[in-house]
C-alpha cells in the first residue's frame, strides 16, 4: 500500500503503550473528504478503537485527507489500513440505499407458544460461540404446517413497504436508467450469538426467543451463514440430476475478484468461464458485458459494468431486503434477497471512471484464462491506493426444478490479509430463483410489475425450500 518507511518521531494522537518507542513503521492512506468525519469518529472514537485493536498509533491532521499510521511493524500498520478501507468501502456502498432487514421463525405448527433449543455449530472460519434454533418433532408430528406465524406475517409487511417503494423508485426513473431487481433464496443457517449457559440448557418460547433477537440492540446477534454446513455436493449433484425437471444442467465457472480503491469503492471484478457442451465440460466462452452483469440462474440484473480484459469491473448489486427465515425443523434455514442495480453509465463519478481505468490496464488487461482457470498478475503491480482483498472461484450447476431454478456452487475464496497472505475457505452454496418471479418482473421491461404479486410469491418461495428441498435430508450421515 502506500508510503510505508522506517522512522523516528513522536506525536500521534493515539498511542497503544506498546508504539511508544524508536525504530517504529510509518505509513498513510489517504481518505475521502466526505468520508474523514466517520473514519474519525464522534471525540476520536473510530481511530481510537483502530488503534485498540490493531495496535498501531494513528494521528490526522486538520484540513488534511490523510489518516497517518505508525507501530512497530509494517503488519499492524497495514492492519490499520486494511480497517480504514473497510470502514470506507461499507460506507459507500450504505450511502447508496437504505436496506431493510427482518427475521422471521416458522415453527411449523403457527403457534407463539411453540419452544425453541439451541444447537451449538461449528462455522469454519469463525471463531466464537454460535447456535441454531432448532425444534425437536414429537413422534407423528408433521413439519409442513404453512407460514402463519406473528414473525412471518410481519416479514411479510416489512417485504411490502420495500416492494412499494421500490416500485415506486422504478415509476421516477427515465427509460435509459431502470431500476433492476433480482430476488433469490440463499440456503444456510441463522446463527445466534452471546447466549449463556443458562440459556443454552434449557427450551425457550418462540416469543422469547424473538424478545432477544429482533431489537435494534439484540442480546442475542444473529448472524446468517450462508451455504449448508456438512453438505455433500456430489451427492447433491446426483440427487438433482435424478430428480430436476430436465437430465441436462448448465454449468459454469465464474471468478471474482475484489479490491478497495482509494475513493472508498469495492469494486469487483468477475470472469465467466461458461458452458459449451456437455454439462460436465465447461469451455471458455467469450465474453459479452451486456449478459454478465447478472448470476446463473438470475435475470440478469444490472449493474454499472465495465468491460475489463477477459471480463467485468461491476459494483456490487444493492441489498434492499434481507429477510432471515429460521426453519427450526429442518436442517438448514433460508434467507430471502432483493437487490436492485441501475444499468446508467452516466451515474458514475469521474474518480470512480479513472480508477475503473486504472484496474483495467494495471490488472485486469493482465489477467490469463488457462482451461477453467485463470492466472493473476502479482500482486505488486497494483498502483498505490489500490488494495486487492479476495478472490473466489465457484464452480456452479443450474438445474431446472419445480418451477424453480437451483443452483450450487462449489466455493473457493481466498481472504487477502493486512500482509497479503492469503486464507483459504472452502463451502457448499445453494441458491434458488423463481420463474414466475421472474417473469413478472420481466413484463413490459420491468416496467408493469406490482408489489402484491411479487410479495405473495415470497411464501411460496419459502415452501419450496421447505418442502420441496426436503430431499436434502436424504444425505447419508
Amino acid at each position: 500500500m502506500s508510503n510505508v518507511k522506517r522512522g523516528r518521531g513522536r506525536g500521534g494522537v493515539f498511542r497503544p503503550s506498546s508504539t511508544r518507542g524508536a525504530g517504529l513503521v510509518e505509513g498513510h492512506i489517504d481518505v475521502p473528504e466526505d468520508l474523514m468525519g466517520l473514519v474519525i469518529g464522534k471525540g476520536g472514537s473510530t481511530i481510537q478503537r483502530i488503534s485498540t485493536d490493531t495496535g498501531a498509533r494513528i494521528d490526522t491532521k486538520r484540513g488534511v485527507n490523510r489518516v497517518f499510521i505508525k507501530a512497530e511493524t509494517e503488519g499492524k500498520v497495514e492492519r490499520a489500513k486494511q480497517e480504514i478501507l473497510r470502514i470506507v468501502s461499507r460506507e459507500r456502498r450504505r450511502s447508496t440505499v437504505r436496506e431493510r432487514r427482518t427475521f422471521a421463525i416458522d415453527s411449523g405448527r403457527h403457534r407463539s407458544d411453540d419452544h425453541l433449543c439451541l444447537k451449538r455449530m461449528h462455522v469454519p472460519g469463525r471463531d466464537g460461540r454460535f447456535f441454531r434454533l432448532v425444534r425437536e418433532l414429537t413422534e407423528g408430528e408433521g413439519s409442513e404446517r404453512g407460514m402463519e406465524s406473528d414473525s412471518i406475517a410481519d416479514m411479510m409487511r416489512t417485504a411490502k413497504e420495500v416492494m412499494i417503494k421500490l416500485r415506486q423508485d422504478a415509476d421516477k426513473r427515465p427509460e435509459r436508467s431502470p431500476l433492476d431487481i433480482d430476488v433469490w433464496v440463499h440456503l444456510g443457517h441463522v446463527l445466534v450469538k452471546n447466549v449463556d449457559d443458562r440459556e443454552a440448557a434449557v427450551s425457550l418460547p418462540i416469543s422469547a426467543v424473538l424478545s432477544k433477537t429482533n431489537k435494534d440492540r439484540p442480546s442475542w446477534p444473529r448472524i446468517f451463514e450462508g451455504g449448508v454446513v456438512g453438505l455433500d455436493i456430489d451427492w447433491l449433484h446426483q440427487l438433482l440430476a435424478d430428480s430436476a425437471d430436465s437430465d441436462q444442467c448448465r454449468t459454469s465457472v465464474r471468478y471474482d475478484i475484489g479490491f478497495y480503491t482509494p475513493s472508498g469503492q469495492n469494486r469487483r471484478f468477475k470472469v465467466w468461464i461458461a458452458d459449451g457442451g456437455p454439462k460436465d465440460t465447461p469451455v471458455q466462452q467469450p465474453i459479452d458485458s451486456e449478459v454478465l452483469t447478472g448470476n446463473e440462474g438470475s435475470r440478469g440484473v444490472g449493474c454499472t459494468v465495465v468491460k475489463a480484459g477477459p471480463g467485468i469491473l461491476c459494483t456490487a448489486l444493492a441489498p434492499r431486503l434481507i429477510a432471515d427465515v429460521a426453519l427450526p425443523c429442518h436442517p438448514f434455514d433460508c434467507r430471502l434477497l432483493v437487490k436492485t442495480g441501475v444499468r446508467d453509465a452516466s451515474l458514475r463519478r469521474v474518480d470512480e471512471e479513472r480508477e475503473d481505468e486504472i484496474l483495467t490496464q494495471a490488472f485486469c488487461e493482465k489477467v490469463e484464462i488457462k482451461d477453467t482457470d485463470i492466472i493473476l498478475p502479482p500482486q505488486g503491480g497494483l498502483p498505490d491506493g489500490y488494495k486487492l482483498h479476495y478472490k473466489r472461484k465457484c464452480e456452479r450447476r443450474s438445474y431446472s426444478f419445480n418451477g424453480f431454478e437451483l443452483t450450487t456452487s462449489r466455493e473457493t475464496s481466498v481472504q487477502y490479509d493486512a500482509m497479503d497472505r492469503p486464507e483459504e475457505q472452502c463451502k457448499v452454496d445453494v441458491h434458488i430463483h423463481s420463474k414466475e418471479c421472474n417473469a413478472l418482473l420481466d413484463q413490459n421491461g420491468g416496467r408493469d410489475w406490482k408489489p402484491q404479486d411479487i410479495v405473495q410469491l415470497f411464501p411460496k418461495m419459502v415452501q419450496f425450500v421447505k418442502e420441496d428441498l426436503k430431499l436434502l435430508e436424504q444425505q447419508p450421515a
